[in-house]
């Protein structure tokens, strides 16, 4: 398979589990909801997650390594988030934001530069 041909399949992926999380429920219309890999969690845990924007809330949802979701971990309310930090490099893509003195940290996150901009817009509605 070509580059081209890659880059455009991985696409057409993501935007299909963009409609599922619409279709489901899980995000609104904007589809700002992707897939990432948490590495801080107030819990202590980690691993692949579900990041879902509805309305002005973040909710963050376990998912398996087919890509289904499964529970509810977290609800965030994005204007209450503090020292929202988006960085997207080549080579690493990082998310890391404090809610109510916990630090909850993504990597891993690919093609979702309109979903991060949703999410930086809800956050500066303080």
């Amino acid at each position: 398979m070509t580059r081209r041909f890659t880059a455009w399949r991985k696409g057409q992926k993501m935007a299909k589990f963009q409609d599922k999380l619409i279709a489901d429920g899980y995000c609104d219309a904007r589809g700002a909801g992707f897939c990432a890999t948490a590495t801080s969690l107030p819990s202590g845990g980690y691993g692949m997650v579900a990041l879902c924007v509805r309305e002005h809330v973040l909710y963050l949802y376990d998912v398996d390594m087919r890509g289904n979701i499964g529970e509810l971990l977290h609800e965030i309310p994005l204007e209450r988030i503090k020292n929202l930090k988006i960085r997207t490099g080549f080579f690493s893509q990082v998310l890391r934001f404090e809610y109510e003195g916990a630090v909850f940290s993504f990597t891993n996150f690919v093609g979702v530069k309109p979903a991060l901009e949703v999410i930086r817009q809800e956050a500066a509605r303080r």
